[in-house]
């Protein structure tokens, strides 16, 4: 791999072809995101011109602020993603239940 912007698809094809397999999808991703965060402070720190000590950590712990502040709201994202997911499913499934109970009732499902 060259460093650069890397998709996930490549991270697995390459983990296969080192060490040929990949291993938990979630661990690996942790990881991935985890270190791709400490090379974007690394990359940020980097780029800051000589500041005194005190400032340098106040701005160390803004950017740190920042970075999880992002990873906070892309996990609540997911989860309200798996949430709309999960009350969409129950939605059909009672559905589907109530069809069931209307059909061996005799009676006429909705909308017919």
């Amino acid at each position: 791999m060259d460093g650069g912007k890397v998709s996930g698809r490549d991270l697995c094809a390459e983990l296969r072809a080192r060490f040929g397999a990949i291993g938990k999808t979630e661990r690996v991703f942790r990881i991935w995101r985890e270190e791709a965060s400490a090379r974007s402070r690394a990359a940020l720190m980097a780029e800051l011109p000589a500041l005194p000590a005190d400032v340098m950590e106040l701005r160390r712990r803004v950017v740190a602020a920042e970075l999880s502040a992002a990873e906070n709201l892309a996990r609540a994202e997911r989860a309200e993603y798996r949430e709309e997911a999960h009350q969409e499913k129950w939605a059909v499934e009672v559905d589907r239940l109530r069809m069931e109970v209307r059909r061996l009732r005799g009676l006429r499902p909705l909308g017919d």
